[in-house]
């Protein structure tokens, strides 16, 4: 004869594993170290710099004739641009030449003063770039992108590692 007051083995052996199934998840993350300084640091730069690529390419594609010309496009991305760039200097703090990958040379760190004032260059020319969006003018939008393609150089020539 059957105990009916004490539940089957068989729902007890399902409870338990749907406990153990639904602990899993927390169990890895739990496992997972930390990201340290240096590597928060390292994907926040990333992160903004990618954004800035990401922007840059389809108002380049429409400068250069590759894909249609879309004023409110380029007006947005600007916009974008220019609130990405004061992102980047933050995205170098002291702390940060080591610790993930990067491509970020030393010489950063070496002449903190001469990147900031590159990164100072950047902000400057991507605030223009916004406003020169706003004209419609392919050909100043043309010469503007320029500008923000030469601060974005003047940069990745002396403090990125290829």
């Amino acid at each position: 004869m059957k105990d009916r007051s004490s539940p089957s083995r068989g729902l007890v052996a399902a409870i338990g594993l749907a406990a153990l199934v639904a602990a899993a998840p927390a169990a890895a993350q739990a496992q997972k170290p930390t990201p340290s300084k240096a590597e928060r640091a390292i994907k926040y730069r990333q992160s903004a710099l990618y954004l800035l690529g990401w922007n840059i390419g389809p108002i380049s594609a429409m400068v250069k004739g590759e894909i249609p010309f879309d004023q409110d496009a380029v007006v947005l991305r600007a916009d974008r641009l220019a609130q990405l760039a004061p992102m980047i200097a933050e995205g170098f703090p002291a702390d940060s030449q080591a610790g993930a990958p990067t491509k970020a040379k030393p010489e950063i760190w070496q002449n903190v003063d001469d990147f900031r004032a590159k990164a100072a260059e950047l902000e400057r020319v991507t605030k223009k770039f916004a406003a020169t969006a706003r004209t419609g003018d392919r050909k100043q939008i043309a010469t503007g992108l320029g500008e923000v393609g030469g601060a974005c150089k003047s940069c990745h020539d002396k403090y990125r590692a290829e």
